[in-house]
């Protein structure tokens, strides 16, 4: 073989290892130059949502309705705006809507409720029909409700508002915790009997 020849045989390895070690260090010219994700935009968007969830036996657990949906992975949580909670009970029946200007709900099944939070009851028989207030913190595995802002609560005969409370919506029961004022309602005979016809 010739000198030649060897040296170009050298030469070429010497391209062909170089190459492949600038290939291997990552230095490709189509990669794109920033890779990093910015967390201040939502993963996913969507408009007029409609969210069913069911619960270990299959029975609907409660349906959340919103005008739009912005989902950040990162960050596990789901922000909705103008969310609209149906609660149901283990027969189907539901029990309960929770309306807000907007909410979050994070990983752990939470939802933070913010704006004009209105907590109504469907069932006509239930002592409280209405809780009223600025913000709340709703469990959706528990039902556990409460709130650190004013809250006014709306029953049968009766109107209370409290600093705090503390509730749940599957047993229909709440307690204001701070500054409680009650004003009862009581019907006369006229009234319960125009009521009952």
């Amino acid at each position: 073989m010739s000198n030649t020849k060897k040296w170009l045989i050298i030469l070429l390895s010497l391209v062909a290892l170089g190459l492949i070690g600038w290939n291997l260090a990552g230095n490709n010219a189509d990669a794109p130059a920033d890779t990093t994700v910015d967390n201040s935009q939502p993963n996913y968007q969507t408009d007029d949502s409609v969210t069913f969830v069911y619960n270990l036996t299959g029975d609907l657990a409660y349906k959340l309705v919103s005008e739009k949906i912005d989902n950040y992975t990162a960050e596990k949580v789901t922000w909705f705006t103008k969310p609209v909670l149906t609660t149901y009970n283990e027969a189907g029946v539901p029990t309960w809507t929770v309306r807000s200007q907007k909410a979050k709900l994070t990983n752990d099944r939470v939802l933070y409720l913010y704006d004009t939070v209105e907590v109504d009851s469907l069932s006509p028989d239930s002592q409280i029909q209405r809780i009223s207030t600025q913000s709340a913190v709703i469990n959706l595995v528990t039902q556990d409700v409460s709130s650190d802002d004013k809250v006014t609560i709306i029953g049968q005969g009766l109107n209370s508002t409290g600093l705090k409370m503390r509730g749940n919506l599957r047993s229909r029961t709440a307690e204001l915790i701070e500054d409680v004022k009650t004003h009862y309602v009581l019907q006369n005979e006229e009234q319960k009997n125009e009521s009952n016809k």
